[in-house]
């Protein structure tokens, strides 16, 4: 936005500001655009929403801070930030969806139901042996067909529990979290955004971050409830119950892998928070790419240091060698777990093609389907990586 007349005003969308002590992140929820300003930079960024015209605000910046300041090129990044008004835009944002639900579903009588249920599975899987998940409950029934189904469309189901916990939990705050498909490694994953948590202080991030391992918690705990209300009067438990045993199981591997905190899950913006780091995980890619750089004679790859914290580049020093060691173990996992588990599959599905047996029908679709779900997720996730690619290649052009 070229200065036409240094008379008038800007006109400003909403703004919303949160001091950071050496930073201030200044930003609009309604489109997810933030900016770090300077103390002093947001101070003039306050005194151009009061109203003072462009010349004005320059006076008064040079009269309160005792030095220049480019006005044209704080205004061109302002502009380029969508934080000034064009004249086809209107003065108000749309109230942001679900802000209500969210509140209800985080309020004071929310929290008492939530401890309430979990306290009731709790008691039921230490009185009832039978509805304790434990791993022989994975395979509920006979046909693996009705497992592989079962599992696959139940936990994406829950998946998305988990994620709506976390855009509510964010809605609440009024940001405009949604949710996205990515890929976190070889992983095909759902993803909250909650970009607009940069502008809401840190202790008020904590629920949106953890959110999702509530919901796979109380997720777990229902399931349990519901089993035990399902068993029935037999020595076997009935079909319902053992469906819900067999979804409660595999939901525990979710709450297991937001450990795996090199991925950027949840509880690496827990622990990211808690130190008071922006971008850690950046910062730590940042200098793993330096120190290949220099081993390649390469010293200025990456060099782009002002685009992180001095607080993130000290405490990557030691969070890039474990970030390192659990991309390795994520490595292993493939070569020790997977490629067995493929390899086992792969005989069972030939041993089905062969026609010998009793095993060349129920045998075959049920290895045909657990095939044709893994390659459904290996397509989605390449998808997504091939995307990323497009996207970072047009991002640097």
């Amino acid at each position: 936005m070229t200065i036409t007349s240094t008379s008038a005003s800007i006109p400003l969308h909403q703004l919303v500001y949160l001091d950071e002590g050496e930073h201030v992140v200044v930003g609009r929820r309604d489109i997810d655009s933030y900016g770090f300003f300077p103390p002093d930079g947001a101070e003039l960024l306050r005194a151009l929403e009061r109203g003072l015209d462009v010349d004005a605000a320059k006076r008064w910046y040079e009269e309160t801070f005792g030095e220049g300041v480019d006005i044209q090129a704080f205004v061109d990044g302002i502009t380029e930030l969508g934080f000034v008004r064009q004249a086809n835009e209107g003065t108000t944002a749309n109230p942001v969806r679900g802000q209500r639900l969210g509140r209800v579903l985080f309020s004071p009588a929310a929290w008492v139901i939530y401890a309430a249920i979990i306290a009731a599975a709790v008691v039921v899987a230490l009185t009832s042996p039978g509805v304790r998940p434990s791993v022989h409950h994975v395979l509920f029934c006979g046909s693996l067909i009705a497992v592989e189904l079962t599992v696959f469309v139940g936990q994406t189901l829950l998946a998305l529990v988990h994620e709506t916990f976390h855009v509510l939990a964010g809605r609440r705050l009024g940001l405009k979290s949604r949710v996205r498909i990515s890929r976190r490694f070889y992983y095909f994953v759902y993803e909250t955004v909650l970009d607009g948590l940069v502008t809401v202080p840190r202790r008020a991030r904590y629920l949106p971050i953890l959110a999702g391992l509530l919901a796979d918690v109380l997720c777990i705990a229902l399931l349990i409830l519901c089993a035990f209300a399902a068993y029935g009067g037999g020595p076997d438990p009935a079909l319902c119950a053992r469906v819900a045993l067999a979804l409660a199981v595999t939901t525990i591997p979710r709450i297991v892998w937001q450990f795996y905190f090199y991925l950027g899950t949840d509880v690496y913006h827990l622990i990211s928070n808690a130190l008071g780091c922006g971008d850690l995980q950046g910062a730590a890619r940042h200098l793993v790419r330096n120190r290949f750089g220099r081993l390649r004679g390469r010293p200025g790859l990456g060099a782009a240091e002002a685009a992180f914290s001095a607080r993130d580049l000290r405490l990557a020093r030691w969070y890039a060698p474990l970030m390192a060691v659990g991309y390795l173990f994520s490595a292993l996992t493939i070569v020790l777990l997977v490629a067995p588990l493929a390899w086992q599959f792969g005989t069972r599905l030939l041993d089905a093609l062969d026609g010998s047996g009793a095993s060349h029908g129920t045998h075959f679709w049920d290895a045909a389907l657990v095939l044709t779900l893994t390659l459904l997720q290996l397509a989605v996730a390449a998808w997504v990586f091939i995307r990323d690619r497009r996207q970072a290649t047009t991002n640097r052009g």
